[in-house]
């Protein structure tokens, strides 16, 4: 796929990455909830730091999600095209060992 079609390998590579940013996105926001939580003294609802808090990681999972739901489309997308490939390869790979095994018919086709 990375040499027949290189758009669809770069949006794989680029998937994959941002996955991982926002996987460390959502780690970091539950870090921050933890921290302002254990630091909260009372009543956790009159603290408006911690209700700040809250709504961001909200608003910031929501979006996490509907990346993560496109991307998980496109990626589904980009592994068909990639399975198309896949009875080619066997059937290039049973010529190569087909040629490749001739050699132990006749010494012959060692070279040629």
């Amino acid at each position: 796929v990375a040499k027949e079609k290189p758009d669809l390998a770069e949006e794989k590579a680029r998937l994959v990455v941002e996955g991982a940013e926002n996987k460390k996105a959502l780690e970091d926001t539950e870090n921050k909830i933890l921290k302002v939580l254990s630091d909260s003294k009372g009543n956790i609802l009159e603290d408006e730091t911690a209700i700040q808090v809250l709504a961001a990681s909200k608003v910031l999972a929501n979006e996490i999600a509907e990346k993560q739901a496109v991307a998980e489309v496109t990626e589904k997308e980009i592994d068909a095209a990639r399975e198309g490939y896949i009875p080619v390869a066997f059937k290039a790979s049973v010529l190569f060992f087909c040629v490749a095994d001739m050699a132990n018919i006749d010494p012959m086709y060692q070279y040629s």
